[in-house]
């Protein structure tokens, strides 16, 4: 997985981020914390630029994931990793990345959440499909921002578009439910009159989509949610981001009505001239 270097503000690191979401570390003795990150995740190689994760696990159960930092960025992973290892020692955690088998306090997290642990592989089942199929959310649809997050058992998918109708996500929804390529997942609820065309269109127009698991017999192993509408009153923030990590020209202009993005340019024209 390609990692960007920056999210929002500038000084902003997202590699850093992402190891204290996913590198476990015991809590302090006495805090009564849970601990943090994935109880079982381990470091298992890293280099100036990528970096190998793996389970420990049952045997014959295996996960792997390697985090590729982008280029141009001047910190390496040694450099990300030992900040964060000093981070966790200024505040009491024992980091548990490196230790070859589970550590008790890992253990006894998946034991007293044992369902908790079962809904987590169901829906960790489906993410990866979706993080397979994560093309798609711009080769296949007008979406120009998405956000996703686990709850229970589901992914909620929350993506924006610039256009007066929610345009492409019936483009989406098929290649995600394709009987051969897909999720083995279908539509199974949509609340969407956006396709047709005496539908009186207003801002904030929003279509919602439900699905349920074609094998796995869950329901709602995810939910699509698509606003038609800016962040705010205008695109300015959203095209200087993208503009900011290196988004296509053509596809800005699939994503984005051609007036918003001859504004953004005219008004920084504007500020660069002051």
């Amino acid at each position: 997985m390609y990692l960007d270097a920056y999210m929002g503000h500038e000084r902003y690191s997202f590699p850093e981020y992402c190891l204290s979401r996913l590198l476990p570390a015991a809590p302090a003795p006495g805090s009564g914390d849970e601990p943090h990150g994935i109880p079982g995740l381990r470091m298992s190689g890293i280099d100036s630029r990528h970096l190998h994760l793996c389970m420990v696990k049952d045997p014959g159960q295996t996960a792997t994931l390697v985090l590729a930092l982008p280029k141009g960025l001047r910190e390496n992973w040694a450099d990300i990793e030992c900040r964060h290892r000093r981070w966790c020692d200024d505040n009491g955690l024992r980091p548990l990345w490196t230790a070859p088998q589970l550590d008790g306090v890992e253990s006894k997290c998946r034991s007293v959440y044992s369902s908790l642990e079962g809904a987590r592989a169901r829906r960790a089942a489906v993410g990866s499909g979706l993080l397979r199929r994560i093309a798609l959310f711009h080769t296949v649809t007008a979406f120009y921002r998405v956000q996703c997050w686990g709850d229970a058992d589901s992914w909620k998918i929350d993506a924006r578009t610039a256009h007066p109708r929610a345009r492409w996500h019936d483009q989406l929804l098929q290649r995600l439910c394709h009987p051969r390529w897909g999720l083995p997942v279908r539509e199974s609820h949509r609340f969407c009159r956006c396709a047709e065309p005496d539908t009186p269109f207003r801002w904030n127009h929003t279509c919602d989509f439900y699905f349920d698991g074609r094998t796995t017999g869950h329901d709602d192993p995810i939910y699509l949610r698509v606003h038609a509408s800016p962040e705010g009153h205008d695109y300015d923030r959203q095209i200087a981001t993208l503009h900011q990590v290196g988004a296509p020209a053509d596809w800005m202009a699939r994503a984005f009505p051609q007036q918003a993005v001859q504004h953004h340019d005219r008004h920084g024209q504007v500020e660069r001239t002051r």
